[in-house]
C-alpha cells in the first residue's frame, strides 16, 4: 500500500504561557502554538484556556479539512 505524503505537517497546541500558574482557567494566561518539525511559534496569546482549546482543535480541524482536499 502506497503512503500518502502530508502536505501539511504543523500541529497547533494549547500551552499555559510561560511564567504564568493557570491557576484561573478564565485568565488569559494560555497561548496557541504552531510546531512545525522542531520550530515553535506563538499563533495567539492572552487567551483562556478554554479559548486556546478550541483555537487550537479548530486550527487542526482546518488543516485535517485542507489535507483532505489536496
Amino acid at each position: 500500500m502506497e503512503e500518502k505524503t502530508k502536505k501539511y505537517e504543523e500541529l497547533y497546541e494549547a500551552r499555559l504561557t510561560e511564567g504564568r500558574s493557570g491557576q484561573d482557567t478564565d485568565a488569559p494566561d494560555w497561548e496557541v502554538v504552531e510546531i512545525k518539525g522542531e520550530q515553535t511559534e506563538v499563533a495567539c496569546d492572552n487567551l483562556t484556556e478554554a479559548e486556546a482549546q478550541k483555537l487550537a482543535e479548530m486550527w487542526s480541524r482546518k488543516r485535517d479539512e485542507a489535507e483532505a482536499e489536496a
